[in-house]
């Protein structure tokens, strides 16, 4: 009671191959072929009600199939629309629209449903409308011979034939005709095997031919007849199969590569115009994790598909395939495949073709706009991103483009000179802009776009339409495309004066550059500056910046101030512009200084310019450096802090500076003064002051040529020291030996230098008392030492009074190491009573004060006052025993003064005066709390201290 039942679905658009229930006519006629020469009895293996619910009559032919062909013959044989048809049972509605979506498809009809040139054409074929469109098109590319046998093979029941119990025979018989590319290629290599055995021979050798081969010899005969028959229908239109035709088919090997792709090519292409939405792209889905399941296809309008098990293609499917047709069995299979390519497609099928175009963007390497475009086949991407060029598709939007992102922008390359001189114009009136620090001083984007669209052409949207317009412009129009400082600046209130060009440095010009961009690296002023003058370079003007700045910074550092004395200097944009009028020049003096003298002579509020946190202002009122190597040609580093630059170049700069300036007074290895003055200024490079200095190398000195007036300052004094310590050599042996030196006295200090990594040295006390002496004789005015005949002056007057200064410090050092021992005894007492803390500290101390080499390292007005620190130990230490808990809250008292130096002395400040002045005054705070009645000197108090603390922490 049921049957594969053929039928074509409009809303799917292809033919399914169901199982479905016969109706009662069909049912009937089976039941006549029961008893064919006596009654029979018919057994129905379902039941009554079932068939007498069924149909009465099977679906005629024309309500099953597709009448796209219907159509066509009815319009060529003028027999009027279909719709208006007397059928006996007409076809559904839209069954009759799909067959005229299918004409217009096929490029038979046009939008008014009238039959086009290429429709009469088809209309003379006696095939199915897609073969016939087929035909068409390979006339016209000239392979009709080929597709003669493939659309005849197509218009007949397929020949092959595959037993169920020969399968592997039959397969194997029908791949000597297959090819791996093309089941289209594989017909016509069967038909042109048939068409020479058909020749050569006999009627039975050709039965036999053909059942070794598997092919049905009635098939094979129809496939002929139904091919000559469309060759004579060929011939009536003028068009001959042979032209344009070789031997050599599109699966063949010829000689010519390329001219067997062409032929390979023409043909698909002509299959294509006859299958326009049989087209399909492998999806990259579960085969790419399971290489066993079937690929799976897309096809058009979200049509999916799988190739026939059976295809010459299923083993190694394509990305792309073309199936001559589309067939439902519960599952979707495509018969009779191709590999194609979808280029192909979108060449062959532009009328049925969707298009995004997206992505304009301005390509200077092209010249012109560009952009991306999206080609679809009713809903099947054929190709995603396609380049193409956006003006010849979108003229106004191209242009408005090329102005914004070529013109405006500057990246273009053209031989048209205005732009370049607009862009120059641009750029200054931009640095008037970012000198004032106003945004919108210069005319915004849309007004420099609008200007040129006023005066462009319409047709001008690229770099080669730009320039044969511009070469044929008169010279008054070409001037009239460049701008004047005036066109951009909306309102210029600009001053040389307050945003110089650059900033003078002795002789020399750094060039100074401008820029209005928060955020950015060089937002505000940036110095340029050569690493040979890095050191040259004077703190205190740079943090003036340029005048223009003066007013804002002021205003930034008042508002830096703490709020109880911030409230004295209200509003602070009044008493910065006052500020920035009395000083329109910087002074010698950094900008916190003059600033705090001024707030305080116009307020009378006390002020001090470490009051104010230039670090918390604004990053854009702190210079920016920006330091270039020694040739000037790329930047080594780009900075808002001089001395973090000068950490990491000072060395560098030192030695390029020394290379410009030096004038031949560069001297390393010296032994004695230089025979010449040395003068304590020069000349340098591009008139830059520069300060020759001697400087201490360890076993000799050096001259060298300093750009930082301090640096050399500080090294002269300490080359000098090494010149005197090399000529009274002889002097202080001398005097080391002449020291009367007591047994006891030795062995006291030996045992203070136990402790040192050097060891216990023989003659130690005496080296470090004569090397003590000296460093006292030698302490001051060394710095204007600078011609020999003062050195030898301060040389003969240190070799005089070394002996009797080493004797001096003798007599220190025997009342300094008695109370030494006395403090050490009573702090190493085992009596019971010390609280820990407090006897760590005071051990802490006296380690502090006398560690290795003391005698030789401490400066000669500290160690007079080693007594009265030695016995305010001692005096602690018995009170201590006494009251710990009052010994231990002064010592609280002290101990953040304490911590302070010792971080201090981990970061390597200890050296520095200002911590050295606080080393002592917390000598002396010690002595006021543990020991008052020993005196004081300078008035120290724990407020003082803690006001030095602050003082050094800020600086």
């Amino acid at each position: 009671g049921v049957a594969r039942v053929k039928r074509y679905s409009p809303r799917q658009k292809l033919d399914r191959l169901h199982i479905e229930p016969i109706s009662q006519a069909s049912a009937d006629q089976r039941k006549g072929r029961c008893g064919r020469i006596a009654p029979g009895t018919c057994i129905r293996l379902y039941s009554e009600a079932d068939f007498e619910s069924r149909p009465q009559y099977t679906d005629p032919e024309i309500r099953r199939a597709a009448l796209a062909g219907v159509i066509l013959r009815m319009l060529s044989l003028g027999l009027g629309a279909i719709e208006d048809f007397p059928f006996l049972e007409p076809p559904e509605p839209r069954a009759i629209a799909d067959g005229w979506q299918a004409l217009l498809e096929l490029g038979a009809v046009d939008e008014r449903r009238r039959l086009t040139a290429t429709g009469r054409l088809m209309a003379r074929m006696p095939i199915d409308v897609k073969l016939s469109r087929m035909l068409v098109a390979a006339h016209a590319h000239g392979c009709l011979g080929d597709m003669l046998a493939i659309a005849s093979f197509l218009g007949v029941q397929d020949p092959r034939e595959r037993p169920a119990d020969q399968r592997a025979a039959a397969d194997a018989a029908h791949a000597q005709f297959a090819d791996p590319r093309s089941e289209f290629i594989g017909i016509v290599g069967l038909w042109r095997a048939y068409a020479a055995a058909h020749d050569d021979m006999t009627q039975s050798q050709l039965r036999r031919w053909a059942e070794k081969h598997f092919l049905g010899f009635l098939r094979l005969r129809e496939w002929r007849e139904l091919h000559r028959q469309l060759k004579l229908a060929c011939a009536e239109l003028g068009w001959d199969p042979d032209s344009g035709r070789d031997d050599a088919t599109p699966g063949d090997a010829p000689a010519d590569e390329a001219a067997q792709r062409r032929r390979y090519v023409a043909l698909h292409r002509a299959l294509l115009a006859g299958l326009p939405t049989q087209v399909g792209n492998r999806m990259q889905d579960g085969r790419d994790r399971d290489r066993k399941a079937p690929a799976q296809y897309q096809g058009p309008r979200g049509r999916r598909f799988q190739l026939f098990p059976g295809s010459v293609l299923a083993k190694k499917p394509p990305p792309w395939v073309l199936s001559a047709t589309l067939l439902d069995t519960e599952k979707v299979w495509a018969m009779t495949n191709a590999a194609i390519e979808p280029d192909w497609a979108i060449a062959e099928l532009p009328h049925l073709l969707a298009r995004r175009r997206f992505d304009p963007h301005w390509s200077r390497k092209q010249g012109r706009v560009v952009g991306s475009e999206q080609v679809g086949l009713f809903g099947l991407v054929l190709a995603p991103s396609r380049p193409i060029h956006y003006g010849a598709l979108f003229p106004e939007e191209s242009r408005a483009i090329f102005v914004r992102d070529a013109l405006l922008t500057g990246e273009i390359d053209t031989r048209s000179p205005f732009l370049k001189r607009n862009l120059a114009t641009l750029a200054k009136a931009r640095e008037e802009e970012a000198k004032q620090r106003r945004a919108g001083l210069v005319v915004d984007e849309d007004w420099q776009a609008r200007w040129y669209l006023d005066r462009l052409p319409p047709e001008v949207h690229n770099v080669q339409a730009l320039d044969a317009w511009y070469r044929a412009l008169p010279p008054e129009k070409k001037h009239g495309l460049e701008w004047s400082r005036d066109d951009l600046l909306a309102g210029d209130e600009s001053d040389v004066a307050l945003f110089p060009p650059y900033l003078a440095l002795g002789d020399a010009r750094l060039a100074v550059r401008y820029r209005f961009e928060p955020g950015a690296v060089d937002d505000g002023m940036t110095v340029v500056v050569p690493l040979h003058l890095l050191n040259a370079l004077d703190a205190a003007r740079l943090s003036w910046l340029a005048p223009g700045f003066v007013a804002d910074k002021a205003a930034a550092l008042i508002r830096s101030l703490p709020k109880a004395q911030r409230r004295n200097f209200v509003p602070a944009p009044d008493f910065a512009r006052a500020f920035a009028e009395a000083w329109p020049q910087p002074s010698a003096d950094s900008i916190e200084g003059e600033l705090a003298r001024f707030l305080h002579k116009a307020t009378g509020a006390a002020l001090a310019a470490t009051d104010f946190e230039p670090a918390s202002i604004e990053p854009h009122l702190h210079a920016n450096l920006r330091l270039l190597d020694a040739d000037g040609r790329s930047v080594l580093a780009e900075s808002r802090d001089l001395a973090g630059l000068r950490v990491r170049f000072g060395e560098r700069a030192s030695a390029a500076f020394a290379r410009h300036a030096a004038q031949g007074m560069a001297r390393r290895g010296l032994t004695a003064f230089p025979d010449a003055p040395i003068p304590a200024q020069v000349p340098g490079a591009g008139g830059v002051p520069a300060w020759p200095a001697l400087q201490d190398d360890g076993d000799d000195a050096s001259l060298a040529v300093h750009a930082d007036r301090a640096v050399a300052a500080g090294l002269h004094p300490g080359g000098v020291r090494r010149l005197l310590a090399i000529a009274l050599a002889d002097r202080m042996k001398q005097a080391r030996k002449q020291l009367p030196v007591q047994a006891k006295t030795a062995l006291l200090y030996a045992a203070i230098e136990s402790a040192a990594p050097r060891g216990v040295a023989a003659d130690s006390l005496r080296a470090d008392l004569v090397d003590g002496a000296f460093a006292a004789l030698a302490a001051d005015g060394l710095d204007a030492i600078r011609d020999p005949q003062a050195f030898a002056e301060r040389r003969d007057a240190i070799g005089k009074a070394l002996f009797p200064e080493a004797v001096e410090r003798l007599r220190q050092a025997e009342a300094i190491l008695g109370l030494v021992a006395d403090a050490r005894a009573k702090l190493d007492s085992k009596l019971v009573g010390w609280a820990r803390g407090n006897l760590d500290d005071m051990q802490a101390q006296l380690a502090a004060l006398v560690p290795p080499g003391f005698l030789r390292d401490v400066p000669a007005p500290a160690l007079a006052e080693y007594p009265r620190y030695l016995r305010a130990i001692a005096l602690r230490a018995e009170r201590a025993l006494r009251d710990p808990a009052r010994d231990q809250a002064r010592m609280l008292e002290l101990k953040p003064f304490a911590d302070a130096l010792d971080a201090a002395a981990r970061a390597g400040h200890a050296a520095d005066p200002g911590w050295r002045a606080l080393r002592w005054e917390l000598e002396e705070l010690r002595v006021s709390l543990f020991a008052q009645e020993l005196g004081t000197r300078g008035g120290v108090s724990a407020k003082k201290v803690a006001a030095r603390l602050a003082a050094l922490r800020r600086a």
